[in-house]
């Protein structure tokens, strides 16, 4: 049976709509659709975020989003950083720690060695030194439990940052009041065995 000259006409008609071209363009147009969604979804995540210094900004406390500008501005409020570097400070001896903390992921034990020292303003040197001895194995304590519960990337961090807030914000907690103004860590060594 041979085809008629409509058949044909048809059938090759038929043939072009499911060509290679056209199977490519769907594919280009789809690959367009998605690249505009991911797009859009940056451009409203690039809106919407505070920027680096912004959200350092954030951090460092003392700060407000100023929500009249839709909060893409940030405005510092410079007294809590004033009000640290205007009263006169003194370090504290807070003592020696040697702590050993078993990793079980990694299957070994740390060995943290640190003399820890604090700084406290020089009017509230006596009351600070009378509560931390009314409280001084629940102060060791403390600083032991963050030291243990720290990740290996924390006691690697150069600054030990996060340590350090934790520890700050458990002791002046455990105090009942913002004695200790910043935590420093002299002679501070980790051995993994």
């Amino acid at each position: 049976m041979s085809q008629t000259p409509a058949t044909e006409i048809g059938a090759t008609r038929e043939a072009q709509n499911h060509s290679p071209r056209k199977g490519g363009l769907e594919k280009v147009l789809v690959a367009l659709f998605l690249v505009g969604i991911v797009g859009t979804e940056c451009l409203v995540v690039y809106l919407f975020l505070p920027s680096e210094t912004d959200t350092a900004a954030l951090a460092s406390g003392g700060t407000s989003l100023d929500q009249n500008s839709g909060g893409h501005s940030i405005s510092v409020s410079s007294e809590p950083l004033t009000e640290a570097l205007s009263v006169p400070q003194v370090e504290v001896d807070l003592g020696d720690f040697s702590v050993t903390s078993y990793q079980p992921i990694s299957n070994t034990t740390l060995r943290i060695d640190f003399h820890l020292y604090g700084t406290v303003a020089t009017e509230d040197q006596k009351a600070f030194q009378e509560a931390l001895q009314a409280n001084i194995h629940r102060f060791r304590d403390q600083v032991i439990s963050v030291i243990r519960s720290a990740e290996l990337t924390d006691l690697t961090d150069a600054g030990l940052g996060l340590i350090k807030r934790k520890i700050l914000e458990k002791t002046n907690a455990l105090l009942g009041k913002r004695y200790l103004k910043a935590v420093i860590f002299s002679d501070f060594s980790f051995i993994e065995q």
